[in-house]
């Protein structure tokens, strides 16, 4: 009886310990376990990859339609994001800066921040969102969540950097800033 009430209690702070890695880890999105990373720090990971980017076609706020295909001979930076994640909406003044800063004077550069839809709080909550902050980029609606599921999002916000052939140049896990996209898409 004694070793059993041990056992219990063993696998209770067990179970219970390897529930906050999982959610600490981010392999649970765990309402209330929102971990924040301030836009400032170091993005949670950067990866160097040169795979084909996945073409997609996708609507806008307006209804207009883009397709990633052809944007071929541009460089493409791609943003996957959600208005109710905190680390989203503190990066999304940064992806402003480098869009009103930079892809204004390269026209061979294209940032896209792609709404998770499916995960969000629907258009006229986008539409609010994008109009408190200001965000005069193209917002791309993946309603079904195929583009999430075509590029294996772990995490958001994820940034994808497409080189002008269509192939993934970095991905980054983690918010961005002006900067760091300054030097991924030169560098």
């Amino acid at each position: 009886m004694k070793w059993m009430r041990s056992g219990t209690w063993a696998l209770l702070v067990g179970g219970f310990g390897f529930y906050l890695l999982l959610t600490n880890g981010g392999l649970i999105n765990e309402p209330g376990f929102e971990r924040s990373t301030p836009v400032t720090a170091e993005p949670a990971e950067t990866k160097n990859i040169a795979t084909p980017a996945p073409d997609f076609t996708l609507q806008n706020l307006q209804g207009e339609t883009v397709k990633l295909s052809e944007l071929r001979g541009k460089t493409v930076i791609l943003n996957f994001w959600t208005s109710w994640c905190p680390p989203c909406r503190e990066e999304m003044p940064e992806l402003q800066a480098f869009h009103t800063e930079y892809v204004k004077d390269h026209p061979n550069t294209v940032l896209l921040g792609i709404n998770l839809t499916k995960e969000d709080h629907g258009e006229d909550k986008i539409q609010s969102f994008k109009e408190e902050i200001g965000l005069t980029f193209p917002l791309l609606l993946d309603s079904e969540g195929q583009t999430q599921k075509a590029y294996q999002l772990l995490t958001i916000p994820t940034t994808f950097i497409i080189d002008e052939q269509g192939n993934i140049k970095e991905k980054i896990m983690g918010p961005v800033t002006k900067n760091q996209l300054i030097k991924e898409t030169e560098g």
